[in-house]
């Protein structure tokens, strides 16, 4: 008897840490006709915690600005169908129509047709080789996965824009010219546990993702293989789209929700610096959040109405140089300023000085080109 007590322990305590453990199948793939929703605070306040398991993470503060929807369709729907007759479904998006396959095992992007991600204002239409995984299942504590795979858009060299081609300065005038996007992918999962959003409580595993993407400029000369000009750019190097760009995630997945809980993107340099967190959320309204479709380039004031303080939230934004100006009802510009943007970033900015009333604010690029205008009211005690 002595000895069975201690055994009794033993078990129930396997026992718990057995169930604890959940495993995302994939009853989480999104089907057609599904709508995801999540919101992003790009200022958040939480702790990332060391690998581990039993873990509790508390991330009810984050206070999420801008809401997304992704939104899958059957691919017979979409109006590139006929050049990816093995989807299944597609996302349908601002930026265009993103093509899936689903496995047994893998929730997978096929392609993508659409805006150029460059912002040539050209349109492409090109197939993932291999298709780029970007779910699998079942997933389990300490599973690790490695992908690799390229991304092609091509252009004949006559319709870039002139910007780019007076740019290369090239021997020959190429007959074409291609973006090629190498990308590199290393997944592990290294924790499990308990995480809290605002949304509410669920048992999550967390998935580490580390992508690089290194992103090259080609050209291509009659019966010539494909020669890579990044380095004949110049000055528009320095425009950010190419070149290697790292992301570090923390993925939160729960095996009772098709969004993922969280997903919280660290600084590159200290993985303990969260920069920005995606997270669930079910409730979106037009008077909470700015709803949005994923991929289009924008900026968002909040509060808004404001008092003093606003934050403004960029999204979606070509890696440069930008200005942003707040003009009153007259057309005055009252107020600007300028920084560098990469993709997405909030900033907080003290508008106090300014009177009460109605303004527009516009986003304008380092090229002079407008982004975006929108309104905002400035309250006074």
């Amino acid at each position: 008897m002595k000895h069975s007590l201690p055994i009794l322990f033993l078990i129930c305590a396997l026992s718990y840490t057995v169930s604890a453990q959940i495993t995302v199948t994939n009853a989480t793939f999104p089907v057609a006709y599904d709508t995801l929703l999540t919101k992003t605070d790009n200022l958040p306040n939480v702790i990332l915690m060391s690998p581990g398991a039993d873990l509790v993470w508390d991330y009810s503060n984050l206070d999420g600005l801008i809401s997304t929807q992704q939104i899958f369709l059957p691919a017979s729907e979409a109006e590139n169908a006929d050049a990816f007759s093995s989807a299944e479904l597609f996302e349908n998006g601002d930026a265009g129509e993103t093509f899936v396959n689903i496995t047994e095992n893998t929730f997978e992007y096929l392609g993508f047709a659409g805006a150029d991600p460059a912002g040539l204002g050209l349109d492409v239409i090109t197939q993932f080789s291999p298709p780029i995984v970007e779910r699998r299942a079942p997933l389990n504590y300490e599973d690790e996965n490695t992908d690799a795979g390229n991304i092609l858009f091509s252009f004949a060299f006559d319709d870039l824009p002139p910007f780019l081609t007076d740019s290369l300065d090239l021997p020959i005038t190429p007959d074409s010219i291609r973006i090629k996007v190498e990308v590199s992918r290393t997944s592990n999962v290294d924790a499990w546990g308990t995480m809290t959003i605002p949304e509410g409580t669920y048992e999550v595993l967390r998935e580490r993702r580390f992508e690089e993407n290194d992103t090259r400029l080609e050209a291509k000369v009659g019966f010539f293989p494909w020669a890579d000009v990044t380095d004949l750019l110049g000055d528009l190097g320095g425009f950010g789209f190419f070149g290697v760009d790292t992301t570090i995630t923390y993925r939160f997945l729960s095996n009772i929700s098709k969004e993922p809980i969280a997903i919280a993107t660290v600084d590159n340099n200290d993985e303990n610096i969260v920069t920005a967190v995606q997270y669930k959320s079910s409730d979106i309204t037009l008077s909470s959040a700015t709803v949005r479709d994923s991929g289009k380039p924008g900026v968002f004031a909040y509060p808004n109405p404001a008092i003093d303080f606003v934050r403004f939230e960029f999204s979606n934004l070509i890696v440069g140089n930008y200005k942003l100006k707040i003009f009153n009802i007259l057309g005055s510009e009252v107020w600007s300023d300028s920084f560098y943007i990469r993709n997405n970033r909030t900033m907080k900015f003290d508008l106090s000085e300014l009177d009460k009333g109605t303004y527009l604010y516009s986003l304008v690029n380092d090229a002079g080109k407008t982004i975006a205008t929108k309104r905002l009211m400035i309250l006074k005690p």
